[in-house]
């Protein structure tokens, strides 16, 4: 089974948007693997990649980790992106605090950070309007039965990618 970092670059966004330069919001970052992927696939694309790299008690995946495994996820993925120059803009802190820090239209955002239902929803309220009318939304672990209830309750009915990827294209 192929992963985000195989799937979503090769199979969507690039037959979707080719050469053309992009702006895309990437929640959810960890260690940088999935962003070094979509970077190094599209050399047109500029990136802002937002994680708080918080510990976050009972909020489950990488934030029930230690703060000290926070800070050193961190520091690799600073680490990882800083050959990306420009292309890439880290953002260390919450997706709600981070979306008055990017003043542009975005041609996607895809969303798989903190997977708490209250976040999750935010994220769709708060992201989607700053879209471009020709975009991609998206996300991932469309297994959990709060990110299927609040995406089809604020988007409508995806389409579906190999792990647990669900999308829209709007065109």
């Amino acid at each position: 089974m192929k992963s985000f970092r195989d799937y979503l670059p090769e199979d969507i966004l690039i037959p979707f948007f080719g050469s053309k330069d992009i702006v895309g919001v990437e929640i959810g970052v960890w260690r940088a693997s999935g962003t070094m992927a979509l970077l190094d696939k599209m050399p047109n694309l500029k990136l802002y990649s937002i994680d708080p790299w918080l510990h976050q008690k009972g909020r489950g995946y990488e934030m029930e980790g230690e703060q000290d495994g926070q800070d050193l996820s961190f520091r690799v993925a600073f680490k990882r992106l800083k050959k990306y120059g420009a292309r890439s803009v880290l953002l260390r802190m919450g997706s709600d605090d981070a979306i008055s820090k990017i003043n542009e239209l975005l041609d996607f955002v895809w969303i798989d950070g903190d997977h708490n239902e209250d976040q999750v929803r935010r994220d769709i309220i708060n992201w989607r309007p700053k879209i471009k009318k020709r975009a991609i939304f998206c996300g991932h672990d469309w297994h959990l039965k709060h990110i299927r209830k609040a995406v089809l309750e604020l988007v409508g009915e995806p389409t579906f990618g190999d792990d647990d990827i669900w999308y829209f294209k709007y065109e």
